[in-house]
């Protein structure tokens, strides 16, 4: 950040619900643990313990006593070697080799061309995704990526849990926070990110509060076992940071600000721990459920100990971009979530609590629909993205995943997945969040992206796939607890079908030789019960 930037004003967040908060930015898909240190001399270790013989936390206390904070380059003046590993990180550039990404492995792609059926795409609108940004000024293409002055440190450092992003301000820090005590308190705690640092974006991607991902809301910042056995206060009371890990030296020192559980790029950077790395799986199980265990052994834990999502806050399970613009009084509530299912700028939703999982194949490679690169549709409803394995793969084992399902705008004649022009000027003289005119947004999308626009538009049918690795259920909870096989095998609570059975192999199905089509899923979302999902009383839902 410039010492000379201006501090931005606040505004309105252009989302659902939420305002601005704290927290670091990433693509929605893992946390920088950056636990990046130093002795005061320019001499960083990396470890967060500092040197000059004393708490590295005084150090900066010191420091910043005696100076003022004027921005990034007051931490790159020690700290440049952390600053360049960031500037080389995929939580930084939102792309990297896109190694789980079918058919581009060795390409540059991420967040900056992905495609999703949420609000659609960061081009043209970057100005407001920026608030998750680990920097400063990402208005639009013309960011440097390579300037150390542009990262934002204290979003994942702050440890007084005061800092913020202002909404609409590509980024910048809120005028209420105090950034001289955010300085001063980088280093305590060893300087790691707590769950605080990165729950604010990643649970608010999509504009508001576990919107997208389902098993992320910000609860999770301060929640009790129940809701996450690991991130419970009364549970493990871990961090992001404790599985999200970066590459360590064999003294447990990290050497790198890349972090691991990047899904589709990036995914060499940092250590994404396992299951397996602290239960051991033998005599983990025991009874008739360690028999049920081995007998399933391509399912992944998470399908059986994450019985359901959006337990604690709900989640958007369908979004209908074509119902925007609409100037609708009163707003309608969602009477069970009391959260409102229309928006003006974005159209209809429907909520969900206690949303049962869509199991599917999954070997570690996605399908992804990409700018100007396969954004072209076959079928509907469109594949936005989704696990690319099936049951014919040995690698692949049944995970969860969230299904989205809705409506988005499209291409009338040639069949194009566009990318609308929504938030600022940046993008064009036109978005759509000003004028609610489809066409000039488009133009506009057209011209910042260089997709085609035929200059007719139409709304075609989306679904995609996410997903879903926390709100661990406590064991008692998890499905098959106590030997219950009805959990999954009773009638029609499992779509055996799209696993690649002709019915239930528990009742006779056999397998069938599974055609993935690219694009053209069933459409339809997987809701869970109408009794809380912890009743074992024999659920018939699909």
């Amino acid at each position: 950040m410039p010492s000379d930037h201006p501090g931005p004003h606040a505004a309105e967040m252009e989302s659902d619900e939420s305002p601005g908060g704290s927290g670091a930015g990433g693509d929605g898909n893992g946390d920088v643990d950056g636990n990046g240190g130093g002795n005061g001399n320019g001499e960083g270790d990396g470890d967060g313990s500092g040197g000059g013989g004393g708490d590295h936390s005084q150090v900066h206390v010191n420091y910043f006593t005696a100076n003022p904070y004027l921005g990034t380059e007051s931490c790159i003046e020690c700290h440049a070697d952390e600053a360049a590993e960031v500037l080389d990180s995929g939580h930084w550039n939102w792309q990297g080799i896109a190694a789980n990404v079918v058919s581009v492995e060795s390409e540059f792609h991420g967040k900056r061309d992905f495609m999703n059926n949420f609000c659609v795409a960061v081009p043209t609108n970057e100005g407001r995704c920026a608030q998750c940004h680990i920097g400063y000024g990402y208005v639009d293409d013309t960011f440097d990526f390579t300037n150390p002055n542009n990262i934002d440190c204290l979003v994942c450092h702050d440890q007084t849990g005061t800092y913020q992003k202002a909404p609409t301000t590509a980024g910048a820090p809120d005028p209420s926070v105090d950034l001289q005590a955010v300085a001063m308190s980088v280093a305590d705690n060893g300087g790691t990110p707590g769950r605080a640092n990165c729950i604010f974006c990643h649970a608010n991607a999509g504009g508001g509060d576990n919107v997208k991902h389902g098993d992320l809301s910000m609860a999770l910042a301060d929640t009790t076992r129940e809701y996450d056995v690991h991130m419970g206060t009364d549970g493990a009371d871990m961090a992001c940071v404790a599985c999200h890990d970066v590459d360590r030296n064999n003294g447990g020192k990290p050497i790198s600000h890349g972090i691991g559980g990047m899904p589709f790029h990036s995914v060499e950077e940092g250590e994404m721990k396992q299951c397996t790395d602290c239960h051991a799986e033998d005599g983990l199980h025991s009874g008739r459920v360690a028999q049920m265990v081995n007998t399933h052994d391509r399912l992944a834990c998470q399908v059986c100990h994450i019985p359901a999502i959006a337990r604690q806050v709900s989640t958007k399970v369908e979004w209908y971009w074509s119902d925007a613009g609409q100037d609708i009084d009163p707003i309608p509530v969602d009477p069970v979530t009391q959260r409102p299912t229309y928006d003006k700028k974005k159209g209809t939703f429907v909520w969900s609590y206690d949303v049962r999982p869509t199991l599917r194949f999954h070997n570690g490679k996605w399908n992804k629909v990409m700018i100007n690169v396969n954004d072209q549709y076959t079928s509907v409803p469109v594949d936005m993205g989704s696990p690319a394995a099936d049951r014919s793969d040995p690698e692949a084992k049944i995970y969860p995943f969230k299904k989205m399902i809705g409506n988005q705008v499209a291409d009338a004649y040639n069949y194009t997945m566009l990318v609308p022009h929504l938030f600022g000027l940046a993008g064009g003289p036109y978005p759509y969040w000003v004028f609610y005119d489809w066409h000039l947004a488009l133009e506009d999308g057209a011209a910042y992206t260089g997709q085609a626009y035929s200059g007719e538009f139409e709304f075609v049918d989306t679904e995609m796939l996410l997903a879903v690795n926390h709100e661990i259920a406590p064991k008692e909870q998890a499905l098959g607890a106590g030997g219950n096989c009805r959990d999954c095998h009773a009638e029609g609570v499992i779509d055996w079908s799209a696993l690649g059975w002709e019915k239930d192999p528990y009742r006779g199905g056999q397998g069938r030789h599974h055609h993935k089509r690219r694009h053209g899923h069933h459409r339809g979302h997987q809701h869970a019960s109408k009794r809380r999902w912890w009743d074992r009383s024999g659920r018939d839902d699909g």
